[in-house]
Formats: structure tokens, C-alpha cells, sequence
């Protein structure tokens, strides 16, 4: 091998390297740009949505848990734990500092609007444990300043009252902070308060406890700490329920729980950067299976001249490497520019959280290299070789006369459809398995089974369907679709370069359609219930329940009887009586519903906390003497439900001597049953309209009684919705990239095809036919091709990103999600527009070939 050779041949077909080299770059790119877009969006999801855990080693929860306390001696019980286990915790080796994140439930008054329910939460005075970033303004420093989120449209300055729950005056309070808590979704309140400590016992009936967050010294490591705190709050009386857990832990269930589980950002790495090696080795496959054909007369010629078949190899393999290697080197240079690029402009894109610095990971520039040099002569020794095999007079042939034997193109059929099938066999049990990098796998294998159907199969067709069409194109337009089966090769090789952009971009548009409404619904099963109005008292004004059911917007309500139930350690619960088919047409997803003689009680109730399921537990309700024995059931809803008829109905007034209260006397407040109304809004209302619904919802409790207060969930919905966003932001961001991908495949194939074709078009310009006509042909001839494998490419692509979104978040959540049928109509038409204008650009200068190029 001479290197002057190498060069010689480098310079001589530069023009057709040079599309080579950008199909390369732009799939390295897109493979470095996968690991690192996906690598930071997920690092930088973890860090916001765990951000009130950066600090903590170690999360105590349920210590002196007074909300469930039903008498004076078990608050005074639990009060009594919480002290003796913030000293425990205070003694512990290894502990720097620890705060108490107590919080309580108020009623915010705004002039003009309806109460709103919400939680008050005392800031911790450690500036470490203190996770909330401060905005603007100050933080709170006395009783009476509050701080809120800087998304609440409440400005600083601003004051409203707050109604302690259970108490009648309210407080005013000044709005003296604004933390930024952007893309932080708080599902228990849409608007919640942070003040000092003092304020929060202050708005308390029984004394506001909370979680303890504990950080370290760092001289004992996080998991160490835990258990040595668990292991001294064990011998503490009335700390049964208490959980230990770290930080690290809960930061990362904190962020599953508004975005998905981690998981899932692992898997869509790997089946992102499965799908972008795949798409790069086809790209480049098909990129230099081109260039060398093009190039069999010349090395047959060369093998004339005495050169070896091993010689011209290995020099087409340097040519392969050195183009390789120029053009990683550019890939992984532009990957890193493009993911730097997309974290700046992400906050314009919609992006809701703060990125952390751009993490793109040294194997992912590995990964890139790989796929650039590796994959590069993997697909190239094949078309070399075959360019160099064979007689040297057989190939100096031109390769249009050279005959294709059916037999060849029907083993092509068979060979593709049983490799398709067992694809789609290994593909659909991975999806049910929930292992996505194996369905990744198995789907690119069924792809592969069905470039080579379509290689085999899509010549035949179009030469039987073609000359349909091209009769009633004309002339011209028949002899452009003869020339589909008459050239098997260059067919094959222009339907797989549409195919595989068309079907890359199909399979990620739906993937990210479908994966979109499936989070987004799976998060907000978190919050079922639209709209809950509530009473002080627990008495709804008379006659608001039937006015809030006639609203428009309103879809469902029901009306629930509140009461509490208590167990035998005196520890009480609010429960909610109702018909059990009214309360699964109200709530958005299923929630687990009580039996006759069931009680359904909360995971988290301590509330006969050592009960199972199917254990059965006396409760008593208004007096000891109505007790009854009920079956438990665990739930994870934050309501405890029973059916009427389960438990005992509200007494019935009477005089002490037993006889009916008299009529038109005010009934004893103690007889009036609690109440509160739940609301489910209509499905189709968002926006303006969903504004305007909850406005009349709002305007009539203000003038039933203006201390009602209305708990809305949507503002947390909405904050969902960004988290959701935020997630698929990167996904759209790759798929700008894919598009660019399979545009560059596309174009370079087209234009490598057409410029093959000199002697073709020299002959047809020598028997009269015009520069137009020829034109005309080519560009009818690649239309054809390419309605062809688009048409394919977007049914396949719908069908991998409906599995592949299904893989990731499970089948049950996307089987109701509608396909995106008018963007794969946009993806299908965009794949024939480009591979025509490529066409149409390219056979402009080869319709310029004179009759001396025969």
C-alpha cells in the first residue's frame, strides 16, 4: 500500500468523502450529545427535586406525632418522645446540627377569594438545613412574615390573613420573602407558608411536630449514622412508628415521586444511545456501500494495472480510517458544543429547573469514538470488499446492465422476514418485561429483518406498480419508474436512506407523544381529587352543595360525611363516609374503596399503625358506646373511607328524656353532621376556561359564607406538567438532532446516487431526451422510492415508539394515549420533501452532463 495512494484517492473523491465525513461527525455528535444532554437533565433533576435533602445525612419521620392524638395524655406521650429523641439525636456521634420541619395546617383569607387550605412550615435556623433559596426580600424573622413561593403571583409587601384550623380569629401576616422553587412540585399545598417555629406552635392546636433532618460532621458516613440514631430511638417509649432513612435516599425518592423513578432516566440513556449506534452504523452503511460502488469500474481498473485485491483493500480500509478518525474528532467536538448549547438556551425551551454544570461522562466520549471509528469500518470492509471481489473484466462492466437474480432478492425476503419476526417476538416480551435496552436491541434487529424485505421486495413492487403511476406522469414519468426495478441496487439504497431518517424521527416523535401524558397522568395520581370545600365548623351552608354541582365546568360532586374513628390506644383519625361508586366517579384514577364492614385507612395513619390487611380492630366514633369492630385495609391515599351502614350514623338530636327534638328549634351543634363536598371538573377544561370554572366554584363559597375554604389541586398539576416537560425537554432536544441525522443520510445518499449516473444520462440526452425531461425523470424516480419507504418508515416508527415508550413507563399507562397521527403525516411527507429536494438539487448538476460522458 502506498501512502501516495491513500492521499491520491483521498483528494480524487473528496467530493464524495465529504458527505461521508458529515454523516459520521453528525452520528457521533448525536450519540455524545444522548449521554450528555440525557446525563445532565437527569443530574440536574435530581439535585432540584431533592433540594431540601442536599444537606441532610439522615431523615427522621413520625417522631412525637401529636395529629392523631385524640386525648391530652397521648399528645403529652408523644410531645414527651420528641424531646427525649431530639437529645438522643443531638448526643449522637457524628451530628453537626438538626432541625425540626414543623408544620401545620392554616387557612389563608385573601379579600375577595374563597379560603384556601395550606400548609405553614417553620424554617430551619441552621443555614445548611435551611434548602429553600431566597429570591428576593428577606427571610422571616418574627411571628407575623411569612415567605412564599416566588411563583405565587403574590408580591412581596403583600398581607393577607391566616386562620389557625380549629380557632375562629385569623392573624395577619406579611409576605417579607420569595423562594425560588421552581420546578419543585408541592402536592400537599399549592401555596404553602414558610415561617419561624414560634409561628407555626402558635397556629397549632395541639402543637405542630414534624420531621427532623440531621446533618453530619462527616466523620461517619450517612448509612452508619442512620442506624446508630435508629438503634438509640429504639429504647425511647412511643417511638414505634418512628422511620430512620438518609438523605441521599429520600432525595432520591423525592424526585421518583415527581418525575418517575431515576430508572427510567437510565433506560432512556441506554435506549437513547442503543438507537443512536444504530442509526449511525445504518447512516454510514449506507453512506459508503454508495461510495465504493460507485467506485467498482475504478478498482477493477486498477486490478488490470496489476494491483492486488489485498493492496486496493487495505488502502480503501486507510481511506475508511483516516475519514473516521477526522471526522470523530469533529463529531465529538460538535456534541460537546451542542450539549453546552442546548443547557444555555434549555430556560428558553421551557426547561423549569436549574441545570447543573453540563455532565457529559468520559465513557460517553468513548461510547462516541467507538461508534465513530468502530462502526466506520465494520460498514465499510463489507462494501469494500465486494467493490474488489470478482473478475476485474466483470467489473469494469457498467453496474446498471449487470443482472440481479431473483433468487438473490427472494432470499433477501425470506432471510429479512424471519429476522424481522423473531425481532418482534424478542422486542414484544422485552416490553412486557420492562427492559428497555433489550427491546432496543430486539427492535433494531426487526429493523434490520425489514431493510433487507424492503431491499429484496420494494424493487419488485414498484417495477409491477410503477408503471401505473408512470403513465399518467407521461413519458418520462414511466421510464423514472422503470428504472426502480431495473436498478435493484440504487433502489435499495435510497428507500433504506429515507427509511431509516423516516423511521428514526417517527420512532421518537411518538415516543415522546406518548411518554408525555403517560408521566404526566401517572404524577398526577398523586393528587385524584380536583376540588374539596370545606367548612371551619364542618357544616356546609345549606343549599351550596346543589348550587356547586349545577357550575359549569363541574363534572361530578359529592357530598362526604365527615366524623372521627379512634382505636384503643386513643389515637384518632378524620373519616370520610360515602358511598363508595359516588367516590370512584369523582376521583381521577382508582383508589382503594371499603367493603361492608371495611375500614380503609392511610399506609402512613398511625391510626391502628400495627393493624394488616384483613385485621380486624374495634373503633368507637361519638361515644364508647357505639363501638364496632371493622376490618382494615391499607391504602395509599391520604383518606380514610367507610361505606354507610359501616359505621354508626350522626345521633340523632333528642330532649334528655328521649322524645324528638322539638321542630323549628335550633338544633345543638353537637347533632349537626360534618360535612364537606368534593368536586371533579370537567376533563376537557384548561386554560382560560379552567380558570373561569374555578372562579364561579370560588365566587360562590365566598358568598355562601366567606370563611369556606376551597382546596384546589391544579396549580399543582401545573407544576407537574413543567417537571414533565422539563424531563421530555431533552428528549426534543435529541430529537432535533436525530432530524439532522437523518437528513444528513438522506441527502448524502441522494447526492452520491445521482452523481453516479453520468453515463446513464449522457445516453439519454444522446437519443433527444432534454435537460427538463432528464430532470424530471430523476426527480419522479426518487418521489417514488421515497413515498415508498416514508409511507413504511412512519408506520414502523410508530409502532418502536409506542413500544419503546411502553417499556419505559409500562403498557397500562400509554394504552389509552392516542398515536400522534398528524405528526407522523408531517414526519412521512418531510421524509419524500427532503429526499425530492435532494434529488431535485443534485440532478441540476448532473443533467448538465454532455453526450461525450457515454
Amino acid at each position: 500500500m502506498s501512502p501516495r495512494l491513500v492521499l491520491g484517492q483521498l483528494r480524487a473523491h473528496a467530493g464524495r468523502y465529504l458527505g461521508t465525513f458529515l454523516a459520521i461527525a453528525v452520528a457521533v455528535g448525536f450519540v455524545l450529545a444522548s449521554a450528555g444532554v440525557l446525563r445532565t437533565i437527569t443530574a440536574s433533576a435530581d439535585a432540584t427535586f431533592g433540594m431540601r435533602y442536599s444537606d441532610t445525612a439522615v431523615l427522621v419521620q413520625n417522631l412525637g406525632d401529636r395529629t392523631s392524638a385524640g386525648t391530652d395524655a397521648t399528645r403529652e406521650e408523644a410531645a414527651g418522645a420528641q424531646r427525649m429523641g431530639l437529645e438522643a439525636i443531638a448526643t449522637t456521634p457524628g451530628v453537626r446540627a438538626f432541625t425540626v420541619d414543623s408544620q401545620t395546617y392554616v387557612r389563608v383569607r385573601a379579600e375577595g377569594r374563597a379560603q384556601q387550605m395550606t400548609t405553614a412550615t417553620a424554617l430551619s435556623p441552621d443555614d445548611r438545613l435551611r434548602w429553600q433559596p431566597l429570591a428576593s426580600g428577606r427571610l422571616p424573622a418574627r411571628p407575623g412574615e411569612v415567605a412564599v413561593r416566588a411563583d405565587s403571583d403574590v408580591p412581596l409587601g403583600a398581607t393577607f390573613e391566616v386562620q389557625p384550623a380549629g380557632r375562629s380569629d385569623p392573624a395577619p401576616v406579611t409576605v417579607v420573602g420569595l423562594f425560588d422553587l421552581s420546578g419543585q412540585p408541592d402536592l400537599t399545598s399549592a401555596f404553602p407558608l414558610y415561617t419561624v417555629d414560634e409561628q407555626v406552635q402558635q397556629w397549632s392546636a395541639s402543637g405542630a411536630g414534624g420531621d427532623v433532618r440531621v446533618a453530619g460532621d462527616g466523620s461517619v458516613p450517612g448509612t452508619a449514622l442512620a442506624a446508630e440514631i435508629a438503634e438509640r430511638l429504639a429504647g425511647i417509649p412511643g417511638t414505634s412508628a418512628v422511620e430512620v432513612s438518609t438523605g441521599s435516599a429520600e432525595a432520591r425518592a423525592l424526585a421518583e415521586s415527581f418525575v418517575g423513578s431515576r430508572d427510567v432516566y437510565t433506560r432512556a440513556l441506554l435506549a437513547f444511545t442503543v438507537l443512536a449506534v444504530a442509526v449511525a452504523a445504518l447512516v454510514i452503511g449506507t453512506t459508503f456501500a454508495v461510495v465504493f460502488t460507485a467506485r467498482v469500474r475504478e478498482t477493477a481498473l486498477l486490478r488490470c494495472l496489476g494491483a492486488t485485491g489485498f493492496q486496493l483493500r487495505l488502502s480503501g480500509a486507510v481511506e475508511a480510517l483516516v475519514v473516521a478518525v477526522l471526522a470523530t474528532a469533529t463529531g465529538l467536538a460538535l456534541g460537546r458544543f451542542g450539549v453546552s448549547v442546548a443547557s444555555r438556551e434549555a430556560p428558553r425551551l421551557g426547561v423549569t429547573i436549574p441545570l447543573q454544570e453540563v455532565t457529559v461522562p468520559p465513557s460517553a466520549y468513548a461510547l462516541a469514538a467507538a461508534v465513530g471509528v468502530g462502526v466506520t469500518l465494520l460498514t465499510a470492509l463489507p462494501a469494500l470488499w465486494r467493490a474488489t471481489s470478482g473478475s476485474p473484466l466483470e467489473a469494469l462492466r457498467p453496474g446498471d446492465v449487470r443482472p440481479d437474480p431473483w433468487w438473490r432478492r427472494l432470499a433477501m425476503v425470506l432471510a429479512g422476514s424471519a429476522v424481522a419476526v423473531a425481532g418482534w417476538t424478542g422486542m414484544s416480551s422485552a416490553v412486557d418485561s420492562r427492559s428497555v435496552v433489550e427491546a432496543g436491541a430486539w427492535g433494531v434487529l426487526t429493523f434490520l429483518g425489514v431493510l433487507a424485505v424492503t431491499a429484496g421486495a420494494l424493487p419488485t413492487l414498484l417495477g409491477a406498480v410503477g408503471p401505473v403511476f408512470g403513465l399518467l406522469l407521461g413519458p418520462v414519468g414511466l421510464l423514472g419508474a422503470r428504472k426502480t426495478a431495473r436498478s435493484p441496487r440504487r433502489t435499495a439504497a435510497t428507500a433504506a436512506a429515507v427509511l431509516v431518517g423516516v423511521t428514526l424521527t417517527a420512532t421518537m416523535v411518538t415516543g415522546i407523544a406518548l411518554l408525555g401524558p403517560a408521566i404526566q397522568s401517572r404524577l398526577v395520581d398523586r393528587v385524584p381529587l380536583d376540588v374539596a370545600v370545606t367548612a371551619p365548623d364542618g357544616v356546609l351552608p345549606g343549599g351550596l352543595p346543589e348550587q356547586l354541582a349545577g357550575l359549569d365546568g363541574v363534572a361530578e360532586s359529592l357530598v362526604v360525611v365527615d366524623m372521627y374513628a379512634e382505636d384503643d390506644q386513643g389515637r384518632r383519625t378524620v373519616l370520610r363516609v360515602a358511598d363508595p361508586s359516588r367516590v370512584e366517579q369523582v376521583m381521577r384514577r382508582e383508589v382503594t374503596l371499603p367493603g361492608p364492614g371495611e375500614i380503609v385507612l392511610p399506609e402512613s395513619s398511625p391510626v391502628a399503625a400495627s393493624a394488616r390487611d384483613g385485621d380486624t380492630v374495634r373503633f368507637t366514633f361519638f361515644s364508647d358506646d357505639d363501638g364496632r369492630d371493622l376490618v382494615v385495609r391499607r391504602s395509599g391515599d391520604q383518606w380514610a373511607l367507610a361505606r354507610p351502614g359501616s359505621v354508626p350514623a350522626w345521633p340523632v338530636a333528642q330532649l334528655p328524656d328521649g322524645s324528638p327534638w322539638p321542630a323549628g328549634e335550633e338544633i345543638p351543634q353537637q347533632f349537626v353532621p360534618r360535612t364537606e363536598q368534593w368536586l371533579r371538573m370537567d376533563d376537557g377544561l384548561e386554560g382560560e376556561r379552567l380558570e373561569v370554572a374555578l372562579d364561579g366554584v370560588r365566587s360562590a363559597a365566598v358568598d355562601a359564607d366567606p370563611s369556606l375554604a376551597v382546596t384546589e389541586t391544579f396549580a399543582s398539576r401545573e407544576q407537574i406538567a413543567g417537571s414533565v416537560r422539563t424531563v421530555l425537554t431533552s428528549s426534543s432536544l435529541l430529537l432535533a438532532v436525530a432530524v439532522a441525522l437523518a437528513l444528513v443520510g438522506v441527502v448524502n445518499t441522494l447526492t452520491l446516487a445521482i452523481r453516479e449516473r453520468t453515463r446513464e444520462i449522457a445516453l439519454l440526452r444522446g437519443v433527444g431526451v432534454t435537460r427538463t425531461g432528464v430532470w424530471l425523470m430523476l426527480v419522479l424516480e426518487t418521489a417514488l422510492v421515497a413515498a415508498s419507504a416514508s409511507a413504511l418508515g412512519a408506520v414502523l416508527g410508530a409502532a418502536f415508539g409506542a413500544h419503546g415508550a411502553a417499556a419505559l413507563v409500562g403498557p397500562g399507562t400509554t394504552g389509552n394515549i392516542g398515536l400522534p397521527v398528524t405528526d407522523l403525516l408531517t414526519v412521512g411527507a418531510g421524509g419524500v420533501v427532503a429526499a425530492v429536494l435532494a434529488a431535485a438539487v443534485a440532478s441540476l448538476g448532473a443533467v448538465r452532463t454532455r453526450i461525450t460522458g457515454i
